[in-house]
């Protein structure tokens, strides 16, 4: 029985080019292709796909939020998402939203095709790039390198990264989807318990703990 694949992506050089792989497959039946939002929360719900192969682009935000609104349908698809981010924080954050396996941008084809079999069956999937990335991250906080970060919560390490990438409260607020006064907070927090309250050196903070990427 062939696995009934639904691919989301943004990018339609992307998409095309994966859509053309997967139809040589047998075991693969690709059942809709989507450039948006909307359209792929409808083709979820017509086409009924076994696994959704879903892209994660600059607003990685929305993308997750999408995935959770996914995952929450029934019957809901089992999802692997592809994109450029294999740290640590972002693998956590995707798998957090719903996604059963993850692929990286810079991965083989062949690896992409094994996520999706894997998941199907209903097994989880990393490729080896954000494999190794996770070990390596248990290693370092193992080690002790990351103790200040581990004092953060999930919601603080969203603000934090955020914060770095040189949004304002009013702008985390609305990509997290709480009050600005609830940034504050957070805000407030993240300075105390790291110890520092430059907007500056948050950042470097973040860049050397490796919350985002440079």
């Amino acid at each position: 029985m062939s696995i009934r694949v639904l691919l989301s992506s943004k990018h339609r050089v992307v998409t095309e080019g994966i859509a053309a792989i997967l139809r040589t497959h047998p075991d693969i039946n690709l059942v809709g292709m989507s450039d948006s939002d909307e359209k792929t929360l409808s083709l979820c719900h017509e086409a009924q796909p076994d696994v959704l192969l879903i892209g994660l682009h600059a607003n990685v935000q929305q993308d997750l939020s999408l995935m959770q609104k996914i995952a929450q349908c029934s019957p809901s698809p089992h999802m692997v998402a592809f994109s450029g981010d294999t740290d640590r924080h972002s693998i956590i954050e995707i798998l957090d939203a719903g996604a059963k396996g993850y692929v990286s941008t810079t991965s083989s084809i062949d690896e992409m095709l094994t996520a999706i079999r894997s998941v199907a069956a209903g097994r989880l999937y990393l490729c080896p790039t954000a494999a190794a990335h996770m070990m390596a991250s248990v290693r370092k906080i193992r080690s002790g390198e990351h103790l200040g970060k581990g004092h953060l919560g999930d919601r603080e390490e969203q603000v934090l990264r955020l914060i770095a990438d040189g949004f304002s409260s009013k702008e985390i607020a609305r990509n997290l989807q709480i009050a600005p006064s609830t940034v504050e907070v957070h805000r407030r927090n993240i300075m105390r318990k790291v110890g520092l309250h430059k907007v500056a050196d948050l950042t470097r903070y973040a860049i050397r703990n490796q919350m985002v990427s440079v």
